[in-house]
């Protein structure tokens, strides 16, 4: 699997290149305005970073749907799917090499920040200002009682409920192209089926909440269970399908 996971990140390379180049350019854009003390400067490359968060973390989210779409309209899918590896391998492969990509594209907009939140305290008023607010900060949050467990359960529900999404994206994919391999219509069809799929595992959430009288607001044990075991069985929808309408 680990070549599969290498051959699917080298696919993605150029969408990187191209975050990274452009959080570059932010980058060196507002410590131009810090250096030279140009506010209009610095306020435009933030905003433009905040932005840009948002809108590449969202195409992130997609782009490995677009390149799987890509490759079963092209001959390059089949030959990827008569490879010496299983179905599997190939699709936990594809999945894994999804979430690394947004690991790595969150981490990267993360570092970013912090670059331009250290050089503008360091300009203000150096470094002992810089690990002042730290420690200030650090005091604050350990002062009013931050519930540590629950923000950790809620990013791994998050985390969990992002890799429903992208499977229900790469079943919905598979269904398309199997049904319409080189039409036109197969792109529409996929995005239909993506609401469809993602409107029924909300409504089957939204059900068992009201049968066990579980609020919206609270995380419970079930859904963890809920999220993995739709999950597991998207796995296993595509998996199937791949192995019997793709393995050519």
């Amino acid at each position: 699997m680990g070549k599969i996971i290498k051959y699917e990140w080298r696919k993605q390379r150029t969408a990187r290149l191209i975050i990274l180049f452009g959080l570059a350019v932010c980058l060196l854009t507002f410590l131009a305005g810090l250096i030279f003390n140009r506010d209009t400067t610095m306020v435009v490359s933030i905003g433009i970073l905040f932005l840009g968060a948002f809108l590449v973390i969202f195409y992130t989210g997609i782009e490995s749907l677009l390149v799987f779409n890509r490759d079963l309209r092209t001959k390059q899918s089949h030959m990827l799917w008569m490879i010496p590896k299983s179905v599997w391998e190939i699709l936990g492969g594809k999945f894994i090499s999804a979430i690394l990509q947004m690991l790595f594209v969150f981490a990267a907009f993360i570092a970013a920040g912090c670059i331009c939140f250290t050089a503008g305290m360091v300009k203000i008023g150096g470094l002992q200002m810089v690990l002042d607010a730290v420690k200030r900060f650090v005091d604050a949050v350990f002062s009013v009682g931050v519930d540590w467990k629950w923000f950790f359960m809620m990013i791994v529900l998050l985390f969990i409920a992002w890799t429903e999404i992208i499977m229900v994206g790469f079943l919905a994919i598979i269904i398309s192209r199997t049904l319409f391999l080189n039409s036109r219509f197969a792109g529409l069809f996929s995005v239909l089926l993506f609401f469809l799929f993602n409107w029924i595992v909300e409504k089957g959430y939204s059900l068992i909440s009201d049968m066990l009288h579980v609020s919206a607001f609270e995380i419970q044990a079930w859904d963890y269970l809920y999220y993995v075991i739709v999950c597991i069985v998207l796995f296993l929808l595509s998996g199937l399908l791949a192995d019997k309408k793709l393995s050519v």
